[in-house]
């Protein structure tokens, strides 16, 4: 197989060299050509408030820009350094796994924007966001 194929496999060592996405427990659940799965294994030092028990939110925006990085590095075969991001909570997420979906919003030739959505294990919808990414092939 050619070096710059990407597949599952490829990215997942990507993923688990990072020290905080291994401490995050990412998996690549599943790529194909439209979208990329995520899974976070639930920590208990991911609690941002011990009374009421949810998730911190650095964590979940963690998760998006993973998720819509990763979908950007599928598609280039390259890892793309985030310039902007921003995401929305939509209800608090309590302990327990996570999941991630990504997609390609646009590709371009200087930067590219994907999407994520986090999803509970019940398939609530907790965060979602958006990123631009730097896509430029680097100066020689």
């Amino acid at each position: 197989m050619p070096d710059n194929v990407v597949t599952a496999e490829k990215l997942q060592e990507r993923l688990a060299a990072n020290a905080f996405n291994a401490w995050m427990g990412l998996e690549i659940l599943s790529l194909d050509e439209d979208s990329i799965e995520i899974g976070l294994k639930w920590r208990e030092e991911m609690i941002s408030n011990p009374k009421a028990r949810w998730t911190h939110g650095g964590i979940l925006g963690a998760l998006v820009d993973v998720a819509a990085d990763f979908m950007i590095a599928a598609k280039i075969g390259a890892p793309a350094p985030t310039v902007d991001m921003r995401v929305d909570y939509h209800r608090a997420a309590t302990p327990g796994d996570l999941k991630a979906v990504g997609r390609i919003v646009r590709l371009g030739n200087t930067v590219s924007t994907a999407s994520a959505e986090v999803f509970d294990a019940e398939g609530r919808l907790i965060a979602s966001g958006r990123g631009v990414y730097l896509t430029a092939p680097p100066k020689s």
